[in-house]
Order: structure tokens, then sequence, then C-alpha cells
């Protein structure tokens, strides 16, 4: 439903200009100027391969709101850079240092800790035991209801689910299908979402809903008949097909977008998608392609909730000029300083293998600038809360301390950007770095999620399964 001022700005602009693309965002601003506050959306985006904290970190002079990202090798350069991105992002940033990806893996199996907070135990296999954050919004909160697709989970590259590169999980720590193939990105967004006018695609698009309620009807019923017959882990993966067929069923409901939303070109294959199957060459415009697809699926609001997990270049004569191998000739060659070493005295490192891992770090926080632009352009970026992060901090130590941690957009001005946070490094010099005494310290991302969750309206005072419930609890200091 219109609320009522859209409803006014509509009669003012009159039926002939309300399908011009420019028209939706107008009637935002109109809104916004009455008082009504924007639908908060949330995209969560991981990137593999930690950070060269030395590079990333503030430096001498910075404060909370002055500091610089110009200087050489920033990975935060993009955020800066209006030539590149139609404007500065560094007043649209929260950039916190500090924070900890607390689980018991090897830190490459820790991506699933990032929105769930839960400690993910028996290697390779292991998943974690509750819902990432987007999903606890989205369907167990309900705030995705009120959207065609209430949330979506893409990625790039690799579609196996396990918590190695997986963000989105449902109830218990089931991992959420990411889609890969941005032609099946496109068709599961906006293929039933914009009809068009002609009789011949609107008499279509009944059939296709009378025969899509019919299927979705008998699977239904078969899915709950199933129900009393499976083990507890089971019933959590019915319950979670039932959610993706409600999902499924809003599809077919709508056959048609609010003004200003026209569907897109449906995208042309790839001609590969995933890793060690020939698909590195493609991975960027993969990328690309993802965020403007998600872009546009946010500023139509076919969706408000999503994910979006990123890969490496991992290809001989990659474009950012890194080894063929980024993780074994990038990440594992990283030689830290005492900044990287969590604070630990280890000598100095070597500054090559920080600007190699820069490099890379630069790639992707270009990607995230890439999504703000394309957020901005559809006037819902300060309406919008991105969090991106990566599965460690130090890629050599597999340490899941002082992870790479940055806000972005401002959610209708809930968090205020334009900042560095910055939280004690774990490890110290003279510390003991034992987590059962005095010494030790943490910022633990599972009070970011806290505090995220709050900004949404949803009053926590926990969130994910910590085995010491102190670090499952609280928020982060000027979020």
């Amino acid at each position: 439903m219109k609320s009522r001022s859209r409803r006014v700005f509509l009669r003012a602009v009159g039926t002939g200009f309300a399908a011009l693309p420019f028209v939706r965002l107008a009637e935002n601003s109109f809104a916004q100027s009455m008082g009504e506050e924007l639908p908060q959306r949330f995209i969560g985006l991981y990137h593999p391969h930690g950070v060269a904290a030395e590079l990333f970190a503030m430096r001498d002079g910075d404060t909370e709101t002055s500091f610089d990202l110009g200087y050489e090798d920033c990975p935060l350069q993009p955020f800066d850079d209006a030539e590149s991105y139609g404007q500065s992002f560094k007043d649209k940033i929260l950039v916190i240092e500090g924070i900890d990806v607390l689980s018991d893996t090897n830190a490459h199996n820790s991506a699933g800790t990032i929105l769930t907070g839960s400690r993910i135990v028996g290697g390779n296999g292991g998943l974690p035991t509750n819902s990432s954050l987007d999903q606890f919004l989205a369907v167990e909160y309900g705030l995705g209801n009120t959207t065609l697709v209430p949330s979506v989970a893409l990625g790039v590259g690799n579609k196996t689910l396990t918590a190695r590169e997986t963000l989105s999980f449902g109830v218990g720590g089931v991992p959420i299908t990411k889609i890969i193939d941005p032609v099946l990105a496109f068709d599961y967004l906006f293929k039933h979402a914009v009809v068009g006018t002609e009789p011949a695609a609107q008499a279509e698009a009944e059939r296709q809903q009378r025969l899509g309620k019919s299927l979705i009807d008998f699977v239904n019923g078969d899915v709950k008949r199933l129900r009393a017959r499976v083990s507890d882990w089971d019933v959590h993966k019915l319950d979670q097909h039932l959610d993706s067929l409600r999902a499924l069923e809003k599809k077919f409901e709508s056959v048609a977008l609010s003004s200003g939303c026209s569907l897109p070109a449906r995208p042309s294959a790839f001609p590969a998608l995933e890793r060690y199957n020939g698909g590195e060459p493609y991975f960027e415009a993969i990328t690309d392609l993802q965020i403007d697809l998600l872009a546009l699926a946010m500023g139509c609001d076919i969706t408000r909730f999503a994910t979006l997990c990123l890969n490496d270049l991992s290809y001989a004569d990659n474009p950012l000029g890194l080894p063929e191998d980024n993780h074994g000739g990038m990440a594992h060659t990283y030689a830290a300083g005492p900044v990287g070493g969590n604070g630990s005295v280890i000598g100095n490192g070597n500054p090559d293998s920080w600007k190699r891992l820069a490099r890379f770090n630069r790639y992707c926080y270009g990607k995230v600038a890439r999504l703000m632009q394309r957020l901005a352009e559809s006037e819902i970026l300060d309406g919008t809360l991105i969090y991106a992060s990566s599965e460690m901090g130090n890629p050599a130590a597999h340490s899941t301390r002082n992870v790479p941690t940055l806000l972005a957009g401002g959610l209708n001005g809930k968090i205020r950007m334009g900042r560095r946070l910055k939280f004690r490094m774990d490890c110290p010099a003279g510390a003991s770095c034992d987590p059962k005494l005095a010494d030790y310290e943490t910022m633990p991302n599972n009070r970011l999620l806290v505090s995220i969750a709050q900004k949404f309206g949803v009053e926590l005072i926990d969130y994910g399964n910590q085995p010491e419930a102190e670090l499952a609890a609280g928020t982060v200091p000027g979020v």
C-alpha cells in the first residue's frame, strides 16, 4: 500500500508520467520531505583473504572524524574517489578496527561466523548453529514480508554451502543457497516482477500464476505431511523449504511493480562460472553484474535484504598483477609487522607483501564503492546498511582477530557515518592473551550484530552462539 504522501505525489504528477524512471526517485524524495522514513535495507558482503592491516589502520594524526584515505597503497581509496564512482563516499562509511570474528576454526571456515556470531566447530564440515542476521531480520522477524523477495543470497564463482564461503544461514544454521549466475539472479529477482502492459504478456503471467500456485499447493501439503516423519535437523530444512515456497508464492501473486521501475535486459550467459572450472577470468564481470542487479532490485523494492560473497582473481595475467594463486602467492606470503600481528612483537614484516594484499583489498572495496554508487543512483543509499567483512584479519596466521570491518550507507541516519573507530588490538606486547586472564580484551562481532539489529527495531541483548555468554552480549560503543 502506498502511503498518503506518496499517493498525493503520484496524483500531482499524473498517470502519464508515473511510469518514467525518474518519478520513483522523486517520489522517495517527496515522501522523505513529508516526514516519511524510507524503508531500511541490509546487505552483508564477504571478501576473502583478510587485510593488510599496516595500510588499512588509522595513521598518526587521524582522528575519529578526520582521516586520510588518499595515501599511497591505501586499501580504502575507492571511498574517496569521486572520479571513478561519481562522488566521494568518505562521509558514508564507518571503518572499525579491532573487531574479532570469534570462531573455533582455522579462520578459513569463519565466513559463516560473520553474520551468525556462531562458533563453528568440526573443521570443513562445521556449520553455525543459528541463523544469520539477514535471515533473522528478513524471515524470522518478518521485515522481508513486504517485498516480492524477502531476501536473496548472491555469490561469485563458488556455490558450495560450507561455512568457508557462505554468509546466509536459516534457522539452525541451515545454509541458504547462493545464486552465482547473473542470468539466474535476473530470473529470480525480475522475471515475474515486471510483466509489461501487452495483453499477451499479461495473459501469460496469469497462466503462469495459476500453474505456479497449483504446484505450490501440492508441494506445500506434501512437505507438511513429511515433517512428522523426520529428525529435528531435517525439520529445520523443511521449514526453510516452506519459507522458500512462501516467497515463491509471493512472486506468482505479483505481476507488476510500482512506478519508475522497468524490466532490465536479461544478461547474456557467461562461458564459465565456477572456480577451478574456467570461471576465474569472468569473475570481475560477474561481480559487477551481480552488484548492478542487486542494486536495481533494491531500488525497485523487490527485496530489502541480501548477501553477496565475492571471490578473488586467481588466474594468470589477472588485471591486479597479482600471483596466479592469490591464496598461496598473496595471502599466505603476507608478512605482518606489529600492526598486522595484533600487537605482538614479531619483527617489522615485509612491506612488499603488504602492498600486494592491499591491492586486492582495494579491488574488493572498489566493488563496495560500486554498490554504493548504484544505490545512490536510486536514492536509497542513505536508507541502506552495508556490512562488509572478511573471514580473517592476518591471512598468513589464519587469525580471526582484527578483521577488516566496514559499515556503509547510514540506515536513515541511525548510524553516524564519516568516522573511524579503533578498539584495542588483541595480544599487545607484554600481555598473556589468555581469555581466562584479566589482561585479555576483545570486541567480538556478536556485539556489532546486536547493534545492527537494534537499529532495525529489534530489541536484542545478545546474538549468536559463544561459549562465554558475555562475548555474545552487548553492543559496540559508538555504533
